[in-house]
């Protein structure tokens, strides 16, 4: 005889699936924002980036700016790079519009997309709600600095990112995967042996962090210094483990 099974157990089950679904949807579609927000912050054209989203997402103008409830125009200046580039919270606005209305109507783009674009090197990544100073971030890591003046350490940041050093330097094909909604923010670098590499990445790259945290090192050449100085970029190793400073940055908002 087979075992008899309980409405209600076959009703939790029921519940148990849709609530895992719902929440990997959640979690796909938030990748996808980071991913899209990133490339528009990082770009050297983000007016062209914007438009190539939109395109993706298949909106016109004037569906766009109806969504976002503006003027076509005001979408169009964006796109032809006659307003000033979009700060932190039009990016956000734009990028969660675009991917709020796929997802009300079936999530076909996002599904596409879903797992065919995650990056092994990011460890960890988080925004805050406001501003963080340098210095507040120095204290919660017990931050030792190699390099940034008192004006670079009184600016705020919005984030952190979290990557394996060798990865990050060996994978990222652009660094938006790594800046999140904001380059205003902490990079952390784990797996450190010189700190020359980080820094060179760092500065190859047209947009750049407010900091630069080494986990551990081993030790630091003195290149990376020099180059953060060049870069205004404010340079910082400790003695914590990743594992620790993820802990201690969950509270800070």
């Amino acid at each position: 005889m087979f075992p008899q099974i309980k409405i209600s157990q076959l009703t939790n089950s029921n519940t148990q699936i849709i609530k895992y679904q719902s929440l990997n949807r959640d979690i796909v579609q938030e990748q996808l924002t980071r991913r899209i927000a990133g490339e528009i912050v990082v770009s050297e054209k983000p007016g062209e980036t914007l438009k190539k989203w939109r395109e993706i997402f298949h909106l016109s103008q004037k569906e766009f700016a109806n969504l976002l409830e503006v003027k076509p125009s005001v979408v169009c200046d964006f796109e032809k790079g006659r307003r000033a580039s979009p700060g932190i919270g039009t990016v956000r606005k734009f990028v969660e519009t675009m991917v709020d209305y796929d997802s009300a109507h079936g999530g076909k783009i996002i599904n596409s997309m879903a797992g065919g674009h995650t990056n092994e090197a990011i460890v960890n990544i988080k925004e805050f709600t406001s501003g963080v100073t340098i210095e507040k971030m120095l204290e919660t890591i017990e931050g030792e600095i190699l390099a940034g003046s008192e004006e670079l350490i009184g600016r705020p940041i919005y984030g952190y990112t979290m990557v394996d050093s060798l990865k990050a330097i060996t994978t990222f094909n652009a660094f938006g995967e790594m800046y999140g909604w904001s380059n205003e923010r902490a990079v952390f670098f784990s797996g450190v042996h010189y700190g020359r590499s980080p820094m060179i990445a760092v500065r190859a790259h047209p947009v750049k962090p407010r900091m630069v945290v080494y986990i551990k090192p081993k030790t630091v050449d003195q290149l990376a210094p020099k180059l953060a100085d060049m870069e205004r970029v404010v340079l910082v190793k400790t003695e914590l483990d990743e594992k620790t400073i993820i802990e201690k940055l969950r509270y800070l908002k």
